[in-house]
């Protein structure tokens, strides 16, 4: 996301038939709708001083609004508004404000927050690294490892307890822990009667847990709490690289995967779950945004079976980028050691390991995306007003 811009003069205002038109001193030019400036009041009878919430009900504004007076001073723009329509003390729009909510053009996108996708050539593991007690004990520890999250995608949290459910103890610090089927948390262990692959010994494919979920998980913790198996390296691949890789080298296959929406489904004893969606998510403006991909969790693919093959190859073709050693970051985690990734951007798998050689325990759990989003913002404003106008 593009900074703000700092303002050396007074921007210029130019009032029109339905809008007003700033002339910016960095050289932009943007329009802003008298019925969306009204819409945005934050006077007191539109919005609740506390709360900073809307009170206005915007279907009262005449359509044809417009102000009885406006004028810029060097803090903003100040407008008074005609009698009809909801009460209004009088309306305040600093140019912070104003600048960060231009929607002509490029400004949009501009704003936009896009991650820093990577391979293994530009990650370093120690630089994304922050110790336990610095993220449990100061904010600045904690904004730390938040930012390597949104940035990268990953973080890891070193020196943590061994013990049993330190895990959950970590991510309350940044939110509450998000349920699913497998409950508050869970053991990654080899186990008989394993009700999940990742519960086996078995090597695991590149994957985004809980697939087959209508809104998977957001944030997930991996914790070591024993790793004395031979084998068991843990793999880490950015989903949005890998996909804009796909994009670059086979179009026709990143348009199938991106809108072919198939089935994916966990069924077990004590669930039954099944839902579609594409592979790969973009946004309105196709940037990607993450990825949901778990060959295990594939159900039938009932497209029409003039699709299939081509469905199948594209798959194919992602899982070959997902796998190849320029996009796998290896490492092994020690006793006491976290991984904390973005579930929907960062893929993860593992190597087969030998339980006989030793006894490998990981005890995981998940946070919304959204919370820790909001916590890592709370966290950026550092005290400021989160009202600013």
């Amino acid at each position: 996301m593009s900074e703000p811009n700092v303002l050396t003069s007074e921007p210029r205002l130019a009032p029109g038939a339905d809008c007003v038109v700033i002339d910016w001193p960095t050289g932009d030019r943007s329009r802003h709708l008298y019925y969306w400036l009204r819409e945005n009041c934050h006077c007191p009878n539109c919005t609740h001083p506390d709360a900073w919430e809307r009170m206005l009900d915007f279907r009262a504004i005449p359509l044809d609004i417009s102000p009885l007076s406006i004028r810029g001073d060097a803090d903003g723009v100040h407008i008074e508004w005609p009698s009809r329509g909801p009460p209004c003390d009088g309306s305040f729009y600093s140019w912070a404000w104003l600048e960060a909510h231009r929607s002509e053009g490029s400004a949009r996108l501009d704003r936009k927050r896009r991650p820093l996708a990577w391979s293994t050539n530009n990650l370093d593991r120690s630089s994304l690294s922050v110790g336990y007690q610095e993220v449990m004990t100061s904010d600045a520890g904690l904004l730390a490892l938040l930012t390597h999250v949104q940035h990268t995608g990953v973080g890891f949290v070193t020196g943590m307890p061994v013990e049993e459910r330190t895990v959950l103890v970590l991510a309350e610090r940044i939110a509450f822990i998000e349920e699913s089927h497998f409950g508050r948390y869970f053991r990654v262990e080899s186990k008989p009667n394993a009700e999940n692959l990742a519960y086996t010994p078995r090597a695991l494919l590149p994957h985004n847990d809980l697939g087959s979920r209508r809104h998977p998980p957001g944030i997930q913790f991996l914790h070591c709490r024993v790793n004395e198996a031979t084998g068991g390296e843990s793999l880490l691949v950015d989903a949005i690289a890998c996909a804009e890789e796909l994009r670059r080298t086979d179009r026709v296959a990143f348009e199938l995967l991106s809108t072919c929406h198939v089935t994916f489904s966990s069924i077990a004893d004590d669930w039954h779950i099944v839902n579609r969606a594409s592979v790969i998510d973009v946004d309105e403006d196709g940037d990607i945004l993450g990825t949901r991909c778990h060959p295990a969790l594939l159900g039938p693919v009932d497209i029409e079976p003039e699709r299939q093959m081509d469905f199948y190859r594209a798959y194919r073709k992602f899982l070959a980028i997902a796998t190849s050693r320029e996009m796998q970051f290896r490492f092994r985690l020690a006793a006491g050691e976290c991984q904390v990734f973005d579930n929907h951007r960062i893929m993860h798998a593992r190597s087969a390991f030998d339980p006989a050689s030793g006894h490998r325990l990981f005890e995981g759990c998940y946070v919304c995306r959204d919370d820790l989003v909001s916590r890592l913002e709370v966290l950026r404003r550092r005290g400021g007003d989160f009202r600013a106008r």
